[in-house]
């Protein structure tokens, strides 16, 4: 099967094309940027969701997309603009099935970026392209570089959010489960995926100082308002009766046994 992969330079996005490639899937990464190589070029489409300029030439002859690209610091158009545009392209070349990467907890934690994510969904379900949406929890390495930047803020402690719940979840899992909804075709909503374990930030602290090395204090800090209500409630993380077929297998302890990552983890 022929899979596009948006964002496929990105932090998700690369994972997504080993993934299916090493399943026997032939990904072909769509970025803005033009191919590094000849030899990468074949497996390479340059496009930008934003203008419109590139999909509809990147989405020929594909069978199916993972949509993966997103910009939660820049252009604001990128996720629900760019998400019409690409459904109609898609829907226009007759590719059978968009799957589009998600976030759990955008239906409730009153976010910007998470109401453009929202957005984007439903712009995706109006659009008439069969279609699945993978809600996925946040990643390891993104709560790695928000913990990395919490103990550089001050010399002798580390500030963490007081109450805050997480249930991170390893690039790996998501692209697997990704592939997984590749083979099973459209269904929608699919069911919200996440990590192996539901935990407060400052237990996930914790476990990030004794791998990391660092010997702050903690000092949780209060938060105020909708946002910081949400996040105490666990809105971000899963049911507790889960099936274990959307939870991951990477715990956040054994992310955190591997070698230092290279930074930065956010770039798509």
């Amino acid at each position: 099967m022929n899979v596009l992969v948006t964002g496929g330079t990105g932090t998700l996005g690369r994972e997504v094309v080993r993934a299916m490639n090493a399943a026997g899937h032939r990904a072909v990464t769509m970025s803005r940027r033009p191919a590094p190589d000849a030899a990468a070029a074949p497996r390479w489409a340059t496009a930008h969701i934003v203008t419109g300029e590139g999909p509809p030439a990147a989405v020929a002859d594909v069978d199916a997309i993972v949509h993966a690209a997103s910009d939660p610091r820049g252009n604001p158009a990128a996720d629900e603009e760019g998400t019409r545009l690409l459904a109609a392209a898609a829907r226009a070349a007759g590719v059978g099935h968009l799957v589009y990467v998600s976030i759990v907890g955008i239906d409730r934690i009153p976010l910007p970026y998470y109401a453009r994510k929202l957005a984007a969904e439903r712009a995706l379900a109006a659009s008439g392209q069969p279609h699945s949406i993978l809600r996925a929890t946040q990643f390891h390495s993104f709560v790695d570089v928000l913990l990395d930047r919490a103990a550089s803020y001050m010399p002798l402690v580390m500030p963490v959010p007081a109450g805050y719940h997480l249930q991170s979840v390893g690039l790996e899992d998501v692209a697997a489960r990704l592939l997984r909804a590749i083979d099973e075709g459209p269904h929608g909503l699919l069911p919200d995926f996440g990590g192996p374990e539901r935990m407060t930030v400052r237990e996930a602290a914790r476990i990030w100082r004794e791998a990391r090395g660092v010997r702050k204090a903690l000092v949780p800090f209060p938060g105020f308002g909708a946002t910081a209500r949400a996040f105490r409630g666990g809105y971000n993380t899963l049911a507790a009766d889960t099936p274990v077929e959307n939870l991951g297998q990477l715990s956040w302890r054994d992310w955190l046994a591997r070698p230092i990552p290279t930074r930065p983890y956010l770039r798509t």
